[in-house]
């Protein structure tokens, strides 16, 4: 099964495909103007599962897919805010939402950001 990822930072959305297939569309927060998140194509090289942390100091939310860029990751959050221009570059998503992504994107999947 192939599947891909494409944000949109324009509208604040990411969009979930199989087989060329659109699945499922999030919303998502993105950079903020000082630290915006670079459009381009990249993969997803690894993917991490956190517990919920007693203090938190970087919100990754429960999941977190590291990318090739060495800018940004898809991740999710603990506190929010998600949806708008809200991250240090990363794009942020509801916990749930990157839980129910998360088991269904394999590392090697691509992920293009792109603006409208």
């Amino acid at each position: 099964m192939k599947n891909q990822i494409v944000v949109n930072l324009t509208t604040y959305r990411l969009y979930y495909f199989e087989n060329n297939q659109l699945q499922k569309e999030y919303p998502i927060g993105i950079g903020r103007a000082a630290t915006p998140t670079p459009p381009g194509v990249y993969q997803v090289l690894e993917k991490l599962v956190f517990a919920k942390p007693e203090q938190i100091d970087l919100d990754f939310g429960s999941r977190r897919m590291v990318l090739s860029s060495d800018k940004t990751c898809l991740h999710g959050s603990w506190n929010g805010p998600v949806e708008g221009e809200v991250s240090g570059g990363c794009i942020r998503m509801h916990n749930q939402d990157i839980e129910e992504l998360f088991d269904k994107v394999q590392v090697g999947t691509i992920v293009s950001m792109v603006k409208d």
